[in-house]
């Protein structure tokens, strides 16, 4: 049931209104998806701001519009129009019966609107006053006698005043068809408020459903909304909502934080003894800020849920963070071998992952994983070279209580077990011992295990990914690894390219390590260049090595080629015998057994001058190079370059 509150000044304020609401209803029956009720109710200019109304639609008319919807908040307040033909007939009426002279209108700025253009259909002036919400009828009617109006038209009060003074008058009554259209326009307006009381109640249910604490402030400083975590946080009981800021019960500091324009994230907060997690997000409607929300956390609430979702994973197994994304280069030969592993990825046979120590060899099984079917499913990496070789079983295939000394109460399941629908990563497979192979095989021929200590068998779903950094057929041919073991895992197989044979790459990868690791700092051109012609023994691993000392030796924000130059000879003693300088030949200038000889003998200031300049034009002016060629350190050559004034 929808309920109409018919606001007006008196009883039978309109004519047959509830036999017109009545009709109203019969009509919309075919239509109508709810019912209403209407009730009038006795309000006036002076009492309207201490009646509280209550009911769905307020419907109301003149100065009491005006009133009712600036202190009603959110009911919907329907204005009853009176139009200008309506006040029209009785300005006619005024003149017929009272022989005026000169008709004084006075009606709120709603009603009056059209008031305005009856003078240019009459004969006789006519004159409009405004009402204002204080009330401001009595003066008006004095005005409008005192300008020579001998007949006074409006509203009830108005015209009460005027029969009071002895002032002919006449009310403007409400047409039929005016307050038809008020109920229609009512009914449409309790439809929409259902609306979005409905959706406000199903908002409301979420808000407050959320652990995390929410405010809203609104353009104007006013408190809009907030939630039960929010006012557990706060530690506020009374209701606050439609508050201004700065009368809330917040501590100063929290007030200053509303009221300021900048946006926060994640800002650490001390509320009273309390720490918490701000952050405040603009409100914008069209480009126009509307005012603010802000999410409230505890920082100790925020540590205990991290360590419980820990927890958690934890307990639930093994997860794979890398996909193939994660993996950096552009080169054809890092392109092929990803679009490779992509299509192993879908299907469920057996990979074997061969490459140098360092090429990404476990990063490419993650990746794998994430692209395969089983990507919800867990992923179980095992480092066969860390296990000792009396553990190798217990660990893999898992152990009863009671299976040996020190054994846990209720046992503990194996790494095939704990990969079961999911992937099973065996790295360094080559480090298995010889008399382990045959219980490794069968079980990765039958999918089956059974723990230590038990003669129960146990199924297992699980895709098999080895990896290695030994030449697997060489050891076969050895006698160190079984040939079955071997063509077991070798089903499907990837090599990963080393460093050196991806040289193209090693720019992309040290931009990516810095931009991750250290985006403060800024790696030369130059230096990328150096740093792909070195030799990389120990490939991705050993080059993400050499950029974190990069970025913990550089003080300037600027990785030069200097820098790069005066680590590599430490870890490449063939990088400065190897590398050719562009552009130069050493034969062609001097030889460094010459000039280690002319810097033994005492050189004339130009002389020594000019060899200086020589060998830095002839190095393209890298000191480095220089500095070998002259048979000299860094440090001597920067010290005589200052002394000479180069």
């Amino acid at each position: 049931m929808i309920r109409f509150a018919l606001a007006v000044p008196c009883s039978n304020f309109i004519h047959n209104a509830f036999e017109i609401f009545k009709q109203h209803n019969e009509i919309g029956k075919a239509y109508d998806l709810e019912d209403y009720s209407m009730e009038e109710v006795i309000v006036t200019e002076e009492t309207a701001g201490k009646i509280k109304i209550d009911a769905d639609v307020i419907l109301t008319r003149g100065l009491l519009a005006e009133i009712l919807k600036s202190i009603q908040g959110d009911i919907p307040v329907v204005e009853i129009a009176v139009p200008a033909t309506d006040t029209l007939r009785v300005v006619l009426k005024c003149v017929e019966i009272f022989h005026a002279r000169k008709v004084g209108i006075i009606a709120s700025h709603n009603m009056a609107m059209g008031a305005t253009e009856i003078p240019d259909f009459l004969d006789i002036p006519v004159k409009t006053y405004i009402l204002t919400q204080d009330w401001n009828g009595p003066q008006l009617v004095d005005q409008a006698v005192k300008d020579g109006c001998d007949a006074i038209v409006g509203g009830v009060n108005t015209c009460r005043y005027a029969e009071s003074i002895k002032v002919p008058n006449l009310f403007i009554s409400t047409g039929r068809d005016s307050f038809w259209q008020a109920i229609t326009a009512a009914k449409r307006a309790a439809s929409i408020s259902r609306m979005e009381q409905e959706k406000t109640s199903r908002i409301h249910i979420l808000l407050n459903a959320s652990k995390e604490g929410l405010l809203s402030v609104d353009s104007i400083n006013r408190i809009r909304m907030v939630n039960q975590a929010a006012r557990k946080i706060l530690n506020i009981s009374e209701p606050i909502t439609g508050m201004k800021v700065m009368d809330a019960p917040f501590t100063r500091q929290f007030k200053k934080l509303l009221l300021e324009d900048s946006i926060c994230t994640n800002e650490i907060f001390k509320y009273k003894d309390t720490m918490l997690n701000v952050t405040k997000y603009p409100i914008m409607v069209q480009n126009v800020n509307m005012g603010i929300v802000v999410s409230l956390q505890k920082v100790n609430d925020i540590v205990d849920l991290e360590q419980n979702i820990r927890q958690k994973i934890h307990n639930k197994g093994h997860i794979a963070k890398a996909c193939f994304d994660d993996i950096q280069g552009c080169s054809r030969t890092i392109i092929k071998t990803v679009e490779t592993a992509k299509k192993f990825s879908i299907t469920d046979s057996n990979i074997l992952l061969i490459g140098q120590s360092g090429t990404g060899k476990e990063l490419f099984a993650q990746s794998i994983h994430n692209y395969s079917p089983r990507k919800n499913a867990p992923f179980v990496a095992v480092n066969c070279a860390a296990i000792p070789e009396s553990l190798l079983e217990s660990e893999l295939f898992g152990y009863t209580s009671g299976a040996f000394t020190g054994a846990q109460k209720n046992g503990k399941p194996g790494y095939f077990e704990l990969a079961h629908n999911g992937t099973l990563f065996l790295d360094e497979i080559g480090e298995i011992p010889l008399h382990f192979q045959a219980k490794l095989l069968r079980a990765i021929q039958e999918r089956q295990i059974m723990r230590l200590g038990s003669d129960r068998l146990i199924s297992v779903n699980i895709r098999i990914i080895a990896a290695t950094n030994r030449n697997l057929e060489q050891l076969v041919e050895n006698e160190t690894f079984r040939e079955d073991l071997f063509y077991r895992l070798d089903v499907l197989r990837i090599t990963l390219p080393s460093l050196c044979e991806r040289r193209e790459d090693i720019p992309v990868l040290v931009q990516s390590w810095f931009l991750s690791h250290a985006p403060e700092a800024h790696v030369s051109p130059a230096a990328c260049l150096l740093l792909s012609k070195a030799k990389w023994n120990g490939n991705i691993r050993q080059l993400f090595n050499i950029c974190e000392r990069l970025s913990v030796l550089n003080s300037t924000g600027e990785i030069s080629e200097d820098d790069v130059y005066s680590l590599l000879p430490e870890l490449n003693s063939e990088i400065a015998s190897t590398q050719k300088l562009d552009n130069f030949s050493k034969k062609e200038f001097l030889s460094a057994e010459l000039c280690k000889e002319s810097f033994g003998k005492p050189l004339e200031f130009n002389e020594e001058k000019i060899l200086f300049l020589k060998a830095l034009e002839a190095s393209q002016y890298n000191r480095g190079k220089a500095a070998s060629l002259l048979g000299i350190s860094r440090t001597t050559l920067w010290r005589k370059m200052k002394e000479l004034g180069i």
